[in-house]
């Protein structure tokens, strides 16, 4: 009928003594009402259903109200205080009404019962309606509700008891009924009881002994150990087996197929046959029982053995903790790692382990957590044993029983102290290893930045010399070649000679001069960055055909003379490739002051970079702008697609050591 002991507990717990409280309250009001009115059903009347008297009705709905108060479970204290002292009274009225009861009937003392019943409006005489069983009854009841709870020394509850003399007391008039031994009809009700009534109180004992299924007897019936189901599969069976077997011999004696002197013999020899196959079956399902618990508890025992194989053999230490914190379990590793024995760590909790109190408080709070969040959990922490600093890596999950309530926590702990040792050492000689590195990549950095320097001074050392030493010279040679071409006879072979010797001049000193622009533009020294780069973008638009746009600041530019020759050499190679390789037919160059950076873009519709080599092409040329800008602390991004052009932009970030300073400053610095 039940899927489980849970439902089966829960509906004798709540279900099955209201069930009980509610019938008799039925009952009750039924029979309260049968006093007033003459009621008819079918062709019976009310009060021959009912034959409860209004005074028994009435001490029947107190009782039912005491077994639902003591029923009902509420997390209120107050009202549950409340609901027990209003149980309680209403069971001491219930015994003081059978008790007054008996006094009346058996010493015929009048204690103004019949009084107390006709203040309330009931004309009835109590004692002609309720019979000395009826009124023990009521005392038992009342009894039982009372010592409900009530629990001896030796573990027994009196109210189990007293239940259950209350129905096999009340039990004597149904057998009697049902073998013919006493016919009870309205009359005799002041000295026997009626059916019904007794009914009415094995309900009650049901209802009470149901009202605390985890009390002695009750937890017997209700257990799923081997007792519980054969007791509940037993004893119902062997009563109603009998029963019917009885029955069924006096129905034999009845329609004349053996004597009545054989109907003894032939009940007992049928009785012991069926106890005897009953208690085969029985037998029969506790081997079976055992024979299954055998099997389990190896299955248990080979599990455990094999469970503490591992735990006795792990490195890792490994525990167990209730709710309380107390340590339950503890592997060998466990032990050594507290350095104490067995008997000082079961039943202990962390701070009277750990040694130092903050390791104990950290501890626990861990734990602490994991129970609250019910959810496994990582720590890693450094702890002082007995055998010095250790660091532990701990996992620390919830312990939950078979319905999934938190009964306390299960941990294991590794010990990596070496390996975190291992790990600092590591990450030291990182830190070493990173630290040289930067300092020797800042070395690098300042060399290139020296040799860039340097190498822009001999340049324009080299310039200078072309400018002042060989320009002077082939001026002068100019002049004196003019001189003496005046003075030559203005014959054909002297007139064509001098031609070409002109054209020669010229085109050394065009030369000359291309060369010395190549070197240092003298216009980068003496207008500015930006006009040194417009220049460089016109001469390349007139000797390569390519349409170059450039697009510059109209503020003043006062960037250090280092800056200025960083970007005009970015632009001088960008456009160098980009005639060499790109096969452009426009270049767009735009040099952005911002707030804090310079971004200069050198962009092109050539054909850009090929799809087997996706990072840009690795030439000297983009090498060196990369050491330019890295010296300056910038970056360099080369963008583009194969058929799509090329994107080269140029971020320097503008500190102070890009801003402008003085020629003076400048040249200490290549000094």
């Amino acid at each position: 009928m039940f899927q489980s002991a849970e439902h089966r507990k829960f509906f004798t717990f709540l279900v099955a003594p209201l069930i009980a409280s509610a019938f008799i309250l039925m009952v009750g009001i039924v029979a309260i009402y049968n006093a007033s009115q003459d009621f008819w059903i079918l062709d019976y009347r009310l009060s021959d259903i009912v034959p409860i008297r209004t005074p028994s009705a009435i001490v029947f709905i107190l009782a039912a109200l005491t077994l639902a108060f003591r029923s009902i479970h509420v997390a209120n204290g107050v009202l549950r205080t409340g609901l027990k002292a209003t149980a309680s009274l209403l069971a001491l009225a219930v015994i003081a009404v059978g008790i007054l009861s008996l006094t009346r009937y058996f010493l015929d003392i009048d204690v103004g019962i019949e009084t107390l019943f006709a203040s309330l409006g009931v004309q009835e005489k109590f004692m002609l309606y309720s019979s000395p069983p009826a009124a023990l009854g009521f005392v038992f009841v009342g009894s039982s509700l009372l010592l409900l709870d009530y629990r001896t020394s030796g573990g027994h509850y009196p109210s189990e008891y007293v239940a259950f003399i209350l129905i096999g007391m009340m039990g004597i008039p149904l057998v009697g009924q049902l073998y013919n031994v006493m016919s009870v009809g309205i009359a005799d009700a002041a000295r026997t009881l009626l059916p019904f009534i007794s009914v009415t109180f094995i309900v009650l004992g049901l209802g009470i002994l149901s009202a605390r299924p985890s009390h002695r007897l009750m937890r017997l019936w209700n257990s799923k150990s081997p007792g519980g189901p054969i007791l509940r599969r037993l004893l119902p069976n062997s009563l109603l087996m009998l029963v019917i077997l009885d029955f069924a011999i006096k129905w034999g004696v009845q329609n004349n197929f053996y004597s009545a002197d054989k109907a003894s013999p032939l009940l007992i020899m049928l009785s012991g046959t069926l106890l005897f196959i009953m208690f085969c079956r029985t037998a029969g399902l506790l081997n079976r029982e055992y024979e299954d618990r055998q099997i389990g508890e190896a299955a248990l025992a080979e599990s455990n053995a094999l469970l503490r194989a591992v735990s006795d053999n792990t490195p890792d230490a490994i525990f167990v903790k209730d709710l309380n914190g107390r340590i339950i379990f503890a592997n060998p590793a466990k032990l050594r790692l507290l350095g104490k024995e067995r008997e000082q760590v079961i039943g202990f909790r962390s701070g009277e382990l750990y040694l130092d109190k903050g390791d104990a408080a950290r501890v626990t709070e861990e734990d602490r957590s994991v129970i609250l969040q019910g959810k496994p959990m990582t720590f890693e922490t450094t702890t002082r044993y007995a055998s010095g600093i250790r660091t532990m890596h701990s996992t620390k999950a919830p312990w939950l029983d078979d319905q999934g309530q938190i009964m306390g926590l299960v941990g294991i702990s590794t010990d990596i102290t070496e390996r975190k040792r291992i790990e600092d050492a590591l990450k030291a000689h990182e830190t070493q290893l990173e630290a040289l590195v930067a300092a020797r990549t800042f070395e690098v950095s300042e060399l290139i930045g020296h040799l860039e320097t340097t190498r822009e001074e001999e340049k324009r050392s080299i310039a200078r010399e072309l400018h002042d030493d060989l320009g002077a010279a082939l001026t002068a040679l100019n002049m004196h070649l003019s001189l003496i071409f005046q003075q030559m006879p203005p014959e054909p072979k002297f007139t064509e000679r001098s031609i070409k010797i002109k054209a020669l001049l010229s085109s050394i000193t065009d030369a000359t001069r291309r060369i010395q622009n190549g070197l240092r533009p003298d216009k980068l020294d003496v207008f500015g960055v930006k006009i040194a780069i417009a220049e460089q973008a016109a001469e390349f638009e007139k000797y390569t055909g390519v349409v170059c746009n450039v697009n510059l600041p109209d503020d003043q530019l006062g960037y250090a003379p280092r800056v200025d020759i960083a970007l005009f050499r970015i632009v001088q190679e960008a456009l160098n490739n980009i005639a060499k390789h790109a096969k452009a037919t426009h270049v767009d160059v735009v040099l952005d002051d911002v707030d804090d950076e310079i971004v200069l873009t050198v962009r092109d519709n050539g054909i850009g970079i090929p799809a087997v080599n996706p990072g840009g092409l690795v030439t000297h040329g983009l090498r060196g702008m990369r050491e330019r800008v890295a010296y300056l602390g910038g970056s360099v991004r080369v963008n583009g697609a194969e058929g799509k052009g090329t994107t080269i932009i140029i971020t320097i970030p503008k500190t102070p050591e890009n801003t402008e300073v003085s020629d003076e400053n400048m040249l200490e610095e290549n000094d």
